[in-house]
C-alpha cells in the first residue's frame, strides 16, 4: 500500500556514527559544498541518497526499489522485505529511520476510463479540489494531498512497461500523501520499523479509506420535472442539469476565473456564489447513487477490510 517513502537517519542511529561510510555503496556520487556546508548525493537503485555529517536522507519509491515499478502493490510483508533490502544495500540498519514522507496508495480497476469518474467526486472538507488535467484530480491542504490519476497513461508517459495482463484494464490510482508533520497526523513516532507493524499498517490503510469516504459523492443526474411549476423553474432545472452533467470542476473553474479577475471586492461573495450554484445544482437533482461511485466505494472498502 506504500509508494513514495522518504527517510531520515540521524548519525546517532548509524553504526560508528559516520554517515560518510555508506558512500562506497552508492552510484553516481557527487560532492556538493559551499563555505558552510558539504554533502554528497548518490543513487541506490530508485532512491536518491543525501549524505551529510549529521545524517542520511533517502528519497524514493519503495515498490520501485523492490519490484522495479510501482504498478505492484506492497503488502505489509513486502514493506518489511523492501526496507530490509534497502538497509542491506546501505550496510546500515534503517529500522530506526524517521519517515519524512509517506504515500499510501492502491490501484482501483475500473470499468470505464479513470477520467470518467472525476465528475462524480465533489468537494472534501478542509481540502481544495483541483483538476489540473483531464486525467488527474487533486485534493490539497497544507499537510497532506490526495490524488486520483490514470496509472496507465502515467506509466506510458514515463516509458514504464505495463504487464500484458494489465494492458487492457483501466487503472485508477488513488493515493493519499502525507507530506508534513506525519508523526503528529498519525499520532505515532513514525519510523521505518513502524511501517510494517501489523496494527499501524491496518490503521493507516483504514485512514486511506476514511479519507475517500469524506469526499462528497455526486449523484446520477436527471430532471426532477415534478418541481417545475413556472417558466423560471424550467430555466433553473435546465441550468441545474448543465451544472450536474459538467461536474463540480465547472463551478470551481468559474469561481477561479472570477477570483483571478477580481470580480468581487468582498471575498465572501465568492463563497455565497459557490453556495448558490451548489444549491441550484441539487434542487432539481435526481437522487440516485451513480453505479460508477458504487464501483469505487466497493473496491476501496474491500482493500481496507482485507489489508494484511
Amino acid at each position: 500500500m506504500f509508494d513514495n517513502v522518504n527517510f531520515w537517519i540521524d548519525r546517532v542511529n548509524i553504526s560508528g556514527g559516520r554517515p560518510i561510510e555508506i558512500l562506497p555503496y552508492l552510484s553516481e556520487v557527487e560532492e556538493r559544498k559551499n563555505d558552510r556546508y558539504r554533502c554528497y548525493v548518490g543513487r541506490l537503485k530508485n532512491y536518491t541518497v543525501f549524505v551529510a555529517e549529521h545524517g542520511i536522507s533517502l528519497k524514493g519509491s519503495l515498490p520501485k526499489n523492490y519490484f522495479g515499478d510501482n504498478l505492484h502493490t506492497l503488502t505489509r510483508q513486502d514493506v518489511k522485505r523492501s526496507i530490509d533490502e534497502l538497509g542491506d544495500c546501505l550496510h546500515t540498519d534503517i529500522s530506526p529511520a524517521l519517515v519524512t514522507r509517506l504515500d499510501v496508495s492502491n490501484i482501483l480497476y475500473t470499468k470505464r476510463p479513470p477520467s470518467d469518474y472525476y465528475a462524480y467526486l465533489g468537494q472534501k472538507p478542509y481540502f481544495e479540489r483541483l483538476q489540473s488535467t483531464p486525467d488527474t484530480l487533486y485534493y490539497n491542504n497544507h499537510q497532506r494531498q490526495i490524488i486520483f490519476y490514470d496509472k496507465t497513461k502515467e506509466a506510458t508517459a514515463k516509458d514504464v512497461q505495463i504487464h500484458e495482463v494489465l494492458q487492457s484494464l483501466n487503472l485508477l490510482r488513488y493515493e493519499l500523501r502525507y507530506t508534513k508533520r506525519i508523526s503528529k497526523q498519525l499520532n505515532t513516532d513514525l519510523t521505518a520499523a513502524k511501517l510494517y507493524d501489523t496494527d499501524f499498517y491496518r490503521r493507516v490503510v483504514q485512514r486511506w479509506y476514511d479519507e475517500f469516504k469524506t469526499i462528497q459523492k455526486l449523484k446520477k443526474q436527471g430532471f426532477m420535472t415534478n418541481k417545475i411549476n413556472t417558466v423560471k423553474d424550467a430555466e433553473m432545472a435546465l441550468f441545474a442539469s448543465f451544472l450536474q452533467q459538467s461536474g463540480q470542476s465547472t463551478i470551481d473553474e468559474f469561481l477561479a476565473e472570477l477570483k483571478a479577475k477580481g470580480t468581487f471586492k468582498e471575498r465572501q461573495r465568492y463563497s455565497e456564489l459557490k453556495k448558490r450554484l451548489n444549491t441550484i445544482s441539487s434542487t432539481f437533482e435526481y437522487a440516485e447513487k451513480s453505479d460508477m461511485i458504487q464501483e469505487l466505494e466497493t473496491q476501496a472498502f474491500d482493500i481496507a477490510r482485507y489489508a494484511r
